[in-house]
């Protein structure tokens, strides 16, 4: 029999991860003393450690490991667990060699650009959201102030006419997904936690999810607002991906005629891989 310290120094393990094995059932000594409750191995359990340590090094964890040792399990059982966890390294590459690209393009902007931006771009999902919604047509982009007030004004009145006490922040949604300078239609949204009636006016449904979008956040006077969309867009054909949806500005932080400087928007453009 060896001592702990003994086993340890021969299988090149540590004591600490000897009594972990223990204590979850993967390697037990063959003795314990009563009186010390020292632990006593022997040479003969080393090819199950190596296999708890092979298996380690594939990436398992230890409670997977405690399923590969298991006596009643089939090699079947194995090699569906083995293929599983290759096709989770193999997806982990994938996201690697992703992330090393993205670096590779910000250093690239860096050394063009000799200052980093005011804007990060991001990609996120968004849920599905049941919202009280209106729509209208504003004439053009320098003039779209008071009519989207106008626009918000009126959901924000009926929902809390509707006895709702909070609501979220507003969204405008462009659903044209070309360019258009005049007469450009508009949806003023507003996220609701709970369905109140439907007007002929204002309207309640779930606005869909999103299953990319590709956004930055823009602090300041809507009238610098171009400048958000112009990053967007530039990143969005540099790293290779194409609009897929109706672009919605998010009014995180606004308060009517308040400081423009304070105001907090993000741009949200749905996109896809190009093709």
């Amino acid at each position: 029999m060896l001592k702990i310290s003994d086993f340890a120094q021969l299988s090149r393990v540590s004591p600490k991860a000897l009594r972990l094995y223990d204590r979850m059932g993967l390697l037990k000594p063959i003795k314990v003393d009563s009186q010390s409750n020292y632990r006593y191995y022997s040479a003969t359990q080393l090819p199950r450690l190596n296999r708890i340590l092979v298996f380690k090094e594939l990436g398992f964890s230890l409670e997977e490991i405690g399923c590969l040792l298991n006596e009643n399990i089939s090699l079947a059982e194995i090699r569906g667990m083995l293929r599983l966890k290759q096709s989770e390294i193999q997806q982990r590459l994938l996201d690697d060699q992703s992330r090393l690209i993205r670096v590779e393009m910000r250093l690239q902007e860096l050394e063009q650009e000799k200052s980093m931006s005011n804007y990060e771009v991001i990609l996120k999902p968004i849920k599905s959201q049941l919202v009280a919604a209106t729509l209208g047509i504003i004439p053009n982009f320098d003039d779209c102030g008071p009519i989207l007030e106008s626009l918000f004004d009126q959901v924000y009145t009926y929902a809390f006419g509707n006895g709702l006490k909070e609501v979220g922040c507003g969204i405008n949604i462009y659903h044209e997904t070309t360019l258009r300078d005049k007469d450009i239609p508009v949806e003023a949204v507003v996220p609701i936690p709970h369905k109140i009636p439907t007007s002929d006016r204002i309207w309640i449904y779930k606005l869909p999810e999103v299953e990319t979008v590709a956004c930055v956040v823009h602090h300041g006077s809507f009238a610098s607002l171009g400048n958000a969309y112009c990053t967007l867009l530039e990143w969005v054909g540099k790293h290779g991906y194409q609009i897929s949806g109706s672009t919605r500005e998010v009014y995180l932080q606004y308060e009517r005629n308040g400081d423009p400087s304070q105001y907090v928007t993000e741009v949200q453009i749905p996109v896809e891989k190009a093709a």
